[in-house]
């Protein structure tokens, strides 16, 4: 996947350099798309492992995890391999104090453990004394349509540029949404033909999408009755909790995005190609600006992240996270 241009490196590079057998003991990944920080972790883990051994394969999260924790996994001797792979999650929530007290083990790392950083916020803070390897798995902005169209590549296939924008309006930016979409779509296409929008509009999930968007407007609205019911019309048609909230996420940062734009007085067409809306799209968008405060929204991306976290590690039945998280939202 084709990553900003500038000095930093990115996707490509990090496969480059997992390829060429050379791996460093720590590395710093940062960026908003998960489907490429996932796919990396899974080209080190078979670079560090070499095989599939969860055993020596340890994920701490930034907001329940200390320094000392991670200290004392990557010091230990792994267990009947020579190496072992240490991830912490959401970096970005650790404490200062807990980052600092990680600083020393940078200076002189075990070599029997390679250690991951992820600062899901794209915001990876300097480490003293020492430069890490760092990689940034974020897309350029505006590019996204190019890097659609280079995951159908990838995948075997081609999709035409107003195919792709029309895929990104409907699914959002995240690539694993877009791979997952893709997928299907590649299934569905005549051998030799370009995906184009009639190929987006026949085979995507129409009646999912209207129900995801019949959540947001139920939400924006208050309307936890209504809320709860298109939930459950979701659950019904087995549509993925993670994909849902994957949605509802992307509406509410489009929000917030609009109305910084809207406080500093752009211009629509500014606005317009910020927010890669139609004018009629930004209309219903616009209804919301005026129902959330920046503190409202910040709040309840929080909760997205919480329930994000609870939906890929906890046990507990993963429906009732998103009503759980349907409740949380009307709390206040």
């Amino acid at each position: 996947m084709k990553q900003k241009t500038s000095k930093k490196a990115g996707s490509d590079e990090f496969t480059k350099e997992i390829s060429s057998g050379e791996i460093s003991p720590i590395y710093i990944f940062r960026g908003d798309q998960i489907h490429l920080i996932e796919k990396a972790l899974q080209e080190l883990k078979h670079g560090v492992l070499g095989v599939e051994d969860d055993m020596n394969y340890i994920v701490f999260h930034g907001d329940s995890a200390s320094a000392q924790e991670i200290l004392e996994s990557a010091s230990t001797a792994p267990m009947f391999t020579n190496k072992k792979l240490i991830v912490v999650k959401n970096t970005e929530k650790l404490k200062a104090k807990e980052l600092t007290s990680l600083e020393p083990y940078f200076e002189s790392p075990s070599p029997l453990s390679c250690v991951v950083l992820i600062f899901s916020d794209g915001k990876a803070p300097k480490i003293k004394k020492r430069k890490l390897p760092t990689f940034d798995f974020s897309l350029e902005k505006g590019n996204t349509v190019s890097a659609v169209r280079e995951e159908a590549r990838r995948l075997g296939c081609n999709i035409t540029a107003r195919a792709a924008q029309t895929l990104i309006s409907l699914v959002g930016e995240d690539l694993k949404e877009i791979h997952n979409e893709l997928e299907k779509l590649s299934l569905y296409r005549i051998e030799g033909k370009e995906i184009d929008i009639e190929d987006i509009e026949k085979h995507t999930r129409k009646a999912q999408f209207g129900d995801v968007f019949a959540l947001i407007n139920a939400i924006s609205k208050r309307n936890k009755k209504e809320a709860h019911r298109v939930l459950l019309d979701l659950e019904e048609q087995g549509e993925e909790p993670l994909s849902v909230l994957s949605r509802i996420t992307w509406r509410f940062r489009l929000i917030w995005k609009a109305k910084e734009l809207t406080d500093k007085d752009a211009p629509k067409a500014k606005i317009l190609k910020e927010l890669k809306m139609s004018p009629g799209a930004f209309y219903y968008l616009s209804q919301d600006l005026n129902k959330y405060s920046y503190d409202d929204i910040t709040r309840i991306i929080g909760l997205f992240s919480e329930c994000d976290k609870k939906l890929k590690s906890s046990y507990v039945p993963r429906k009732y996270q998103l009503t759980k998280l349907v409740a949380e939202l009307f709390s206040k």
